[in-house]
């Protein structure tokens, strides 16, 4: 069984669907990452979406768009919400999950949204499914690249598979700046700087690391 991640961008002026175009718009709401996305099979999908921002326009942008048929928003720690929702499907969504199924390929979870409002999607099958799908045109307007391949190990596998590319990224550089040595020899600042984001976004990040790998130890 392997998996391919891929990093799917939209064109300039479009959007993969018209919610996650308005809340990816908004200055004071960044969308994290879709944790669920499920097939309902009446031309709606219900989403578990993860955001950073202003909660209360997170709920505005959902209540005020004919899309959403339902929603709820959970808080979390901090400025991150989680939110539920039950969604009309558009063109590209439709595509997407008949090609899946088609191909039988499993969409891994959580698919992650970068920082240009595109999607890192991993996606789980065999051979034979893959060599399918490569002979499929991609959708107009969206710029597929190929970020890694490999064997799929669901269970037993390096604990840092389980994490993004960034977040390996980030990983990486706290480990070589000294972040985690005894005594601490780094700050968010130093790790920062190589990455190339805002101390901030590093702690969210070494928070979301942290708490994916311990999960994993003790799950």
């Amino acid at each position: 069984m392997r998996y391919v991640t891929l990093v799917v961008t939209p064109a300039e002026g479009s959007g993969f669907h018209p919610v996650g175009e308005r809340i990816a718009r908004d200055p004071d709401v960044t969308p994290e990452a879709i944790h669920r996305m499920d097939d309902l099979g009446d031309g709606t999908v219900t989403l578990l979406a993860e955001i950073t921002g202003d909660t209360d326009r997170y709920r505005e942008i959902l209540a005020d768009s004919p899309e959403v048929h339902e929603f709820t928003v959970a808080d979390g720690d901090g400025d991150r919400a989680w939110g539920y929702s039950r969604t009309e499907t558009n063109d590209l969504t439709e595509y997407m999950l008949e090609r899946d199924r088609e191909l039988e390929l499993v969409r891994d979870s959580p698919i992650e949204i970068t920082d240009d409002g595109g999607q890192r999607v991993t996606l789980v099958g065999t051979e034979e499914a893959f060599a399918r799908a490569a002979q499929l045109d991609d959708p107009d307007g969206y710029d597929i690249r190929i970020e890694k391949t490999g064997e799929y190990h669901p269970e037993g596998g390096r604990l840092v598979d389980a994490l993004t590319s960034r977040q390996r990224e980030v990983l990486e550089a706290a480990v070589a700046v000294g972040y985690y040595e005894t005594p601490r020899q780094a700050t968010h600042e130093d790790v920062a700087e190589v990455v190339d984001c805002s101390p901030a976004t590093v702690g969210e990040h070494l928070q979301k690391i942290e708490r994916s790998v311990f999960g994993a130890l003790v799950g």
